[in-house]
């Protein structure tokens, strides 16, 4: 075999071989991996999102699979925010420790999408919470659009301009026509992701286009729950269902 072959292939198994040497890395994407199970509802079993976000945490320390675990330990955090019940008079401290985790990693790794995109949601709740007003002068919409344009993050760049306000001067950006154009290529982008059929449709229930709306509702939820994402899409679908009671009731009135 020639040499320039072995070496080949002697680089692909050594790749292998370093994918599966840290065991904190493999437990946490078990973990990961079985988010959902023992669920209740549409909340998530917090031991195992605690014994996930430990164990990232631990193989963060092994440089070789730093990137990586900060990926899922950022992963981790932001379902836990979503999934896992806690006291209301929390929510701001997790909101706080997830956007500045989230920042830091994206600052450190800021071509890894997954973290950009936590980072760029974070930031936006984190913003909508504070004072929306108050944020904006802080910057914090224009990094949301940053870090998605950089990262060609249709569904948050889209989001961004359809429910930010357009203030002369102060917010001057956000464009609706640009936000059709946006989700449109968000659920082009990823058509399983139900979010981008939520926010769409939500467009068109604001845009008065019923008929579209119901249509793009009606893919959405035909595209049933995947067991890999299955949180996720069952809130994705509630959601989904919350917005054809709107719809039914704008049928109504007409």
């Amino acid at each position: 075999m020639p040499c320039s072959v072995t070496r080949f292939f002697t680089v692909v198994l050594l790749g292998a071989i370093c994918s599966f040497a840290n065991p904190d890395l493999a437990f946490a994407d078990s973990c990961y991996k079985a988010r959902a199970e023992r669920a209740k509802g549409d909340k998530a079993d917090k031991k195992n999102a605690d014994l996930m976000i430990a164990a990232y945490k631990r193989a963060q320390k092994d440089s070789t699979v730093a990137e990586k675990a900060t990926e899922g330990l950022v992963k981790s955090v932001y379902f836990a925010f979503r999934f896992v019940p806690f006291e209301k008079n929390k929510r701001k401290a997790k909101l706080d420790s997830l956007k500045e985790l989230s920042e830091k990693a994206y600052n450190r790794y800021p071509k890894n999408k997954e973290i950009a995109h936590i980072y760029a949601a974070s930031v936006s709740m984190w913003g909508a919470e504070k004072n929306p007003l108050a944020a904006v002068k802080d910057g914090v919409a224009a990094k949301v659009r940053d870090v998605a344009t950089a990262t060609k993050n249709y569904q948050v760049l889209g989001r961004a301009h359809q429910l930010l306000p357009h203030i002369p001067i102060i917010l001057s950006w956000p464009d609706k026509e640009l936000a059709d154009k946006y989700l449109n290529m968000a659920l082009k982008q990823d058509p399983a992701d139900l979010y981008n059929y939520f926010f769409l449709a939500e467009l068109r229930l604001d845009q008065k286009r019923y008929d579209e709306a119901q249509k793009i509702i009606d893919k959405g939820l035909a595209r049933g729950v995947r067991t890999d994402f299955f949180l996720e899409d069952r809130r994705g679908r509630w959601h989904l269902k919350e917005l054809q009671k709107k719809l039914d009731q704008k049928y109504k009135r007409k």
